[in-house]
């Protein structure tokens, strides 16, 4: 128990409050190395594993990497050490986070309901939250709206569902009841621009924009185009999406789509429209919105989940303040280290080669 406690948001606050990130970091990669080890161990023991225990071990050892990472996303089993070299493990960009992100930024979107409140501006659906409201004004949005429902504190996709005000709900008040229990979000579905759509009608098919800030400027670092398949209503790659690497330049997709085992599409599954030259709309307009949020929020490196809406507003739907960077990676075959690495000096001051030097031991 006190582990888990430990290892939660709530021991993040407290580390916070002590001015101790710096040794709760680095308990915490010392605890995930450990469990990545035990889970690969276990993928080598059922015979069906990619590489050598061996190996993987260093690789874990040097590189802080997952055995998906090693085996599926960047196929470490296979490539030379200076290959190896070049990529930024999720652990290692964790670390980054649980370190250096003020614990006042982190509380702003850990929790869904205050990052909308936050972000108004750039929120223009209507949404509320289970334990605040009533079963009437619950009741209301349900039967005037398609609604999403979300943890308020989720991650990853998790948990979400999708109810249809065409529908017939049964036992509606055991249903909002569960909304209040589970801490849910009730959001009016947002529909986006008929170019986004087009790919995957079914889910929102978003855009993640990942920027580096400071108070006084902010850049682009990745853009992703992401889309659900199948009977998903969520688009995340986490969740079985498919995404597709923008150039932060021009706009435009470059890559082939993705999953996050490394599968690679080079047209959407569902709808066949082909990812690559895929022009993003009003992407200059998506930009200029992003970086004026990364800079006002005091993030460093921040994921913004956004979407052109019907209206051609740009849309906030979350914000990440530790994005995960391995998808960029998996479409390219090939890190991204130095690059974020060095925008984090210019923008924070911070020598993130310098850190690895001081935790090789970990």
């Amino acid at each position: 128990m006190a582990c888990r406690v430990a290892y939660s948001p709530l021991g993040s606050k407290v580390a916070n409050g002590l001015g101790i990130t710096g040794l709760w970091a680095r308990l915490n990669v010392r605890s995930k190395k450990k469990r990545l080890w035990a889970e690969a161990k276990k993928q080598f023991e059922n015979g069906a594993a990619l590489g050598t225990l061996e190996d993987y071990r260093d690789a874990l050892r040097k590189h802080w990497v997952s055995y998906a990472e090693y085996a599926f996303q960047y196929a470490f089993y296979k490539k030379t050490e200076t290959e190896r070299a070049a990529y930024v493990s999720r652990l290692r960009m964790a670390y980054f986070y649980w370190r250096y992100v003020p614990g006042t930024v982190k509380a702003v979107f850990r929790e869904k309901k205050r990052f909308l409140k936050t972000f108004q501006g750039n929120v223009h659906r209507t949404w509320l939250y289970a334990p605040e409201t009533s079963y009437d004004a619950f009741m209301h949005l349900i039967s005037q709206h398609d609604v999403i429902v979300k943890p308020c504190d989720g991650k990853l996709g998790r948990g979400i569902f999708k109810l249809f005000k065409a529908e017939v709900h049964p036992d509606e008040r055991t249903l909002f009841a569960e909304c209040v229990k589970n801490r849910m979000l009730v959001e009016q579905c947002i529909e986006s621009c008929d170019e986004l759509k087009a790919f995957h009608p079914q889910s929102l098919n978003s855009i993640r924009v990942v920027t580096v800030a400071n108070r006084e400027n902010a850049c682009v670092f990745s853009g992703v185009f992401r889309t659900g398949v199948g009977d998903k209503v969520v688009d995340n790659s986490h969740a079985g999406g498919v995404s597709a690497q923008i150039n932060v330049e021009t706009g435009i997709v470059e890559s082939d789509g993705a999953d996050k085992n490394g599968n690679r599409y080079v047209a959407h599954p569902d709808s066949g429209l082909v990812f690559k030259g895929f022009q993003i709309p009003q992407w200059e307009k998506i930009v200029d919105t992003c970086c004026k949020a990364a800079m006002a929020s005091g993030n460093p490196v921040t994921g913004w989940d956004v979407v052109l809406n019907q209206d051609g507003k740009v849309e906030f739907i979350e914000g990440n303040y530790g994005p995960d960077l391995d998808m960029m990676q998996t479409r390219y075959q090939t890190g991204i280290k130095a690059r974020i690495y060095a925008l984090i000096k210019q923008y924070q001051g911070i020598d993130l080669y310098q850190m690895e030097k001081k935790l090789c031991v970990l």
